[in-house]
């Protein structure tokens, strides 16, 4: 298979661009050892072009890795892609995730003793799920989550691309803590909700009950604690941080099929509607931009009543052609 195109196949499974119907497929294809030296390179060239902020707190994980990795050099290596192939989805995370990519290469026996489990939910579907100590977590359409098959070390660690709700499993000795491109949660006993979809502007996270602490993935902004009912929305591109009252419930409700929206950019409502139901809006941005929407859509709802009840609100007319909608 030509190289350029294994590297365009990688690149829009990654962002989410393929059609579900050839997910699964997708992913049966890059755990075999076809192409494997093709599929390395290109996720090589995919991560060198990831943007990334290097921060004290990445720098100190580093250090800490390298004296692992020097401490078990002499072991037995195996394949580079194997290894790669398994934490895949790390890609998708922060640096510090590379820095682990390479610690999974470089020991076989790190390997045996984190077995990852990587979950993925397609457009159009949710998915429950329970973890080896007993957390429930709720995924999202076109969500992705890596964990560890069973907890060992001294941290619950996860990691999110998308959205999640999570019903912790009280354990004072071991932090729960979820990891995404933008911030770091962390909880002991707790429900919350963690909103970061890679091509969204902004990472939410919003507390139910308990407390949890959110480190940001941009130097120079302080952790922040949560208490029920508030929501920290960090800006992934202005690098700012808001945090106010919400009736957090109303936020979780996806779990049952609700959509809801409270003072929603109309670009954020288009991308939750094409997750949900796995149909590509073409519109234009500008048109909708600087207006916001509260509105609320019922699980038995359909796509069509979707569309309908937003072109009432905000003014629009559109055709649906199979699984693309054209909004003028």
């Amino acid at each position: 298979m030509d190289s350029k195109y294994i590297h365009a196949l990688i690149r829009k499974f990654f962002e989410n661009n393929l059609p579900e119907e050839i997910q699964y497929k997708f992913h049966n294809w890059f755990v075999s050892n076809e192409s494997a030296y093709e599929k390395t390179e290109a996720m090589l060239r995919i991560w060198e072009n990831c943007p990334a902020e290097q921060t004290t707190e990445t720098g100190k994980e580093l250090k800490k890795i390298h004296k692992q990795i020097a401490a078990c050099e002499k072991r037995q290596s195996i394949s580079l892609f194997k290894r790669i192939s398994r934490i895949a989805a790390i890609l998708l995370l922060p640096l510090i995730s590379a820095t682990l990519t390479y610690y999974f290469i470089k020991d076989k026996t790190i390997i045996q003793e984190v077995e990852l489990t990587e979950y993925f939910v397609p457009y159009g579907e949710r998915k429950q799920l329970f973890l080896s100590d007993g957390s429930e977590v709720w995924l999202n359409s076109g969500s992705l989550l890596v964990y560890a098959k069973t907890f060992n070390g001294n941290t619950r660690t996860l990691y999110l691309n998308g959205e999640a709700n999570f019903n912790v499993a009280k354990d004072p000795e071991k932090p729960f803590i979820v990891k995404t491109k933008s911030m770091e949660v962390e909880a002991l006993g707790t429900v919350f909700n963690v909103l970061s979809y890679p091509e969204d502007e902004k990472s939410i996270t919003t507390l139910e009950s308990g407390k949890v602490r959110i480190m940001t993935r941009h130097e120079g902004l302080q952790s922040i604690i949560l208490s029920p009912n508030e929501q920290l929305i960090y800006n992934k591109t202005t690098k700012k941080i808001e945090k106010k009252k919400v009736d957090a419930e109303k936020y979780a409700r996806w779990k049952e099929g609700f959509l809801t929206f409270q003072g929603a950019a109309f670009e954020e409502i288009i991308k939750t509607v094409e997750r949900k139901f796995g149909v590509t809006v073409n519109y234009e941005v500008n048109r909708f931009a600087g207006r916001a929407f509260t509105v609320k859509f019922l699980p038995e709802e359909e796509i069509s009543d979707v569309l309908n009840i937003l072109k009432d609100i905000v003014g629009f007319n559109y055709k649906k052609k199979g699984n693309i909608i054209y909004i003028n």
